[in-house]
């Protein structure tokens, strides 16, 4: 049977490209990957690809948010963190500092703007600056303290979590948890994944090669 030279050469490709990741034990290191982007080896690598490594870093001096996938920087929020400063105080409303991690992801499939209260949606929706109501909606990030400097961080109810009080983004005026706009939340919600690491530091946004080990 007569085949044609385009499709020669292409199994030809994937020949080699098998042959040299089965002895290098990584798609990316063959010559042929290069130039055709993994959508053209994915389904024939006999490898398994990498999960990225998520991380989320709040800058508190900057009232901003970075997510990074292998220490790249990827998405920019801005966000809103305690006005009445850092600390784990029990009972208070500060923010706590240091590495924590995300433990819950709630409220997945609600309408921008639902209102939760007690980790619950109650039915009612609000819209972003409604007058009088300063409330968690939208989705809620449940955190964890992994240091003795945060450690009553899941004590204490404290999130991420969307705010109606979306006008107040890139100012300290929270109650303790670190707030974003529902929009924002909802895509950070869908990227994130429980045991995703989370660093709030009191300064400016860390470099990458600089982040909190």
């Amino acid at each position: 049977m007569n085949r044609c030279p385009r499709s020669l050469l292409k199994l030809i490709q994937i020949s080699q490209f098998m042959a040299f990741c089965g002895l290098t034990g990584c798609a990316q290191k063959c010559p042929l990957y290069q130039g055709h982007g993994s959508s053209f080896f994915s389904k024939r690598c006999p490898c398994p690809q990498p999960v990225p490594t998520q991380r989320i870093v709040v800058s508190v001096e900057e009232q901003m948010m970075v997510t990074f996938e292998n220490s790249t920087p990827k998405k920019h929020y801005p966000v809103s963190t305690s006005r009445f400063g850092l600390g784990d105080k029990l009972h208070s409303c500060l923010t706590p500092t240091g590495h924590l991690e995300v433990v819950d992801i709630i409220g997945e499939g609600l309408p921008k703007g639902a209102l939760l209260r007690g980790r619950r949606p109650t039915g009612q929706i609000l819209r972003a600056n409604t007058p009088g109501y300063d409330a968690i909606v939208t989705r809620i990030l449940r955190l964890r303290g992994r240091e003795p400097c945060n450690a009553r961080a899941m004590q204490r109810c404290i999130y991420i979590h969307g705010t109606t009080a979306e006008k107040c983004l890139k100012s300290a005026v929270s109650w303790g948890c670190v707030r974003m706009g529902s929009r924002d939340i909802i895509r950070l919600s869908q990227w994130v994944k429980p045991g995703t690491r989370v660093d709030i530091v009191p300064g400016r946004m860390p470099a990458p090669e600089t982040l909190p080990q």
